[in-house]
């Protein structure tokens, strides 16, 4: 067996390897810096990646799993890997990080920290000291009713981190009954009887655009708070409904435009979002810490490790529903 690792690798996945080809001498590990990218792909019966084009999943013609080393899968071209009945499994060892920076941005938005910050660094004062009027409150997240939008690992971990503000929570799920209560498929219903909406969703075929302009604009005096990926929402529906005043705020994580090699002074949509008051604007780094990083990790080694020793495969993507 050989397993090819694309994906980034520091010291301490290096140091894994190390442990691996040591534990199994049977077992060929490669990176890309171990032959052409052609040659790599040919021989890889598992690689291990966050992104692999139609072109790549055809090479390489003895592949059997691909794990991403991450949640996110849509980086992935699932056309061709359901044609060749590829397997695909992924970690979610950064779910309680991702949760607990959906909280940080949550609070920063409503409690109007980035925007005060700034304001005060010009010594432009709010509240108490100016005899500020309601216009210069914030907006307390205790006992708020809270919708969170995808009830997976990271909502549910989000749902915890709540809990110390008694706030009434509605879990959002695809696979619930469409009724009005706590755990629901009905969207809408939710969306509408809460005051901070999560949207913690995998970006699918299904959930692409899934918050359009129709519902964006239905989201009158609500905060939204989206650590999933930017093509949930419609990006110009997005950006009017914030500059309109329709959505009171949102904290947005996850983005429209990034950067690349060429490019990487890039601001993160083609709208002039960084002009809004009432945003938050953070750049994708929700798990982007040593504890999130290191459980991916180790995650990955003991997704690699069972397949190894069993063939049996943890944290299995469908390749229909993609996630």
């Amino acid at each position: 067996m050989q397993v090819l690792f694309l994906n980034r690798l520091n010291d301490e996945w290096l140091q894994k390897m190390e442990q691996m080809k040591n534990k199994y001498p049977h077992v060929s590990f490669k990176t890309r810096q171990d032959g052409t990218l052609d040659d790599l792909l040919r021989s890889a019966h598992v690689i291990v990646t966050g992104r692999l084009s139609a072109e790549h999943i055809h090479k390489a013609e003895n592949l059997r799993l691909i794990i991403v080393p991450m949640a996110g899968v849509n980086a992935l071209d699932w056309h061709a890997i359901r044609e060749k009945k590829i397997e695909v499994c992924n970690c979610h060892s950064n779910a309680f990080a991702v949760a607990e920076r959906a909280i940080a941005l949550a609070l920063a938005l409503l409690g109007r920290v980035v925007e005060y910050d700034r304001d005060l660094r010009y010594g432009v004062w709010h509240g108490y000291a100016v005899r500020g009027g309601e216009q210069d409150y914030w907006t307390s997240l205790q006992r708020k009713r809270v919708c969170i939008v995808g009830f997976g690992h990271i909502g549910q971990n989000l749902a915890r981190l709540l809990e110390p503000f008694s706030c009434e929570i509605v879990a959002v799920k695809r696979s619930a009954p469409k009724v009005k209560d706590r755990v629901t498929s009905d969207l809408d219903w939710a969306i509408e009887t809460s005051d901070v909406i999560f949207i913690t969703l995998p970006l699918t075929k299904e959930t692409k655009n899934l918050f359009n302009r129709e519902r964006l604009f239905k989201m009158k005096g609500k905060f939204l708070i989206n650590v999933s990926r930017g093509e949930l929402l419609d990006e110009e529906a997005l950006f009017e409904s914030l500059r309109d005043g329709v959505l009171a705020g949102a904290a947005i994580d996850t983005w429209y435009v990034y950067p690349s090699s060429e490019k990487e002074c890039v601001l993160p949509s083609r709208f002039p979002f960084n002009t809004l008051r009432n945003v938050v604007m953070s750049p994708h780094v929700g798990g982007y810490c040593p504890e999130a990083s290191r459980g991916l990790m180790n995650e990955t080694f003991e997704i690699l490790e069972k397949y190894i020793l069993t063939g049996e495969l943890t944290n299995r993507v469908d390749p229909e529903w993609e996630y």
